[in-house]
């Protein structure tokens, strides 16, 4: 969080035409009403965390999984493998010739899903000014979410590439050159 994923994405997406799949917007759309995402989490879990319009309320889902680890594993459990069949559906129909899937968690993802794994990293310290600045966090939270995720040791064992982003658009534009030209 607060690596600047986004700022490559984007540059991603305007320099080399790349496709760009988020795994979590996937996720939100197979939690709109109607979907089976929905039907399969509200069968779980109940429909407490659904609004009066019918559309689930996000504060009152993520104050569900926060307090209820047991009700995030199911949630996960049945959200994680439909993202996967539509990320996995809309590469391989996409026209584009490069697509890029952004996630945060793949080691559920299907076998040969990527090419390459790449890791965006800034330092910590860049990483919680940019949480603060973008989304209004104060510091506290900022080291509360980084402290929920994997290392950056264990980020960097994963990754194929590490692409550095704590120094703007430009350098992420001359790490990309390096790659797609090379």
């Amino acid at each position: 969080v607060g690596a600047g994923k986004s700022t490559v994405l984007e540059v991603l997406r305007t320099e080399y035409k790349a496709r760009i799949l988020l795994a979590d917007t996937i996720a939100h759309e197979l939690m709109e009403p109607g979907t089976k995402g929905l039907l399969a989490v509200t069968k779980a879990l109940g429909t407490g965390f659904i609004g009066a319009d019918g559309a689930v309320d996000r504060n009152a889902l993520a104050a569900l999984l926060f307090q209820d680890p047991k009700a995030k594993k199911i949630v996960d459990g049945l959200i994680h493998p439909m993202v996967w069949e539509e990320i996995k559906r809309r590469a391989e129909t996409a026209k584009e010739r490069l697509v890029i899937i952004e996630a945060a968690v793949f080691e559920t993802a299907p076998e040969g899903l990527f090419d390459e794994i790449w890791y965006i990293y800034a330092s910590r310290e860049n990483r919680i000014l940019r949480l603060m600045e973008n989304r209004g966090y104060s510091r506290e939270k900022c080291e509360a979410i980084i402290a929920g995720q994997a290392s950056e040791e264990q980020y960097r064992q994963l990754a194929d590439r590490i692409i550095d982003n704590n120094k703007g658009r430009e350098e992420i534009k001359k790490q990309l050159e390096e790659i797609f030209v090379s």
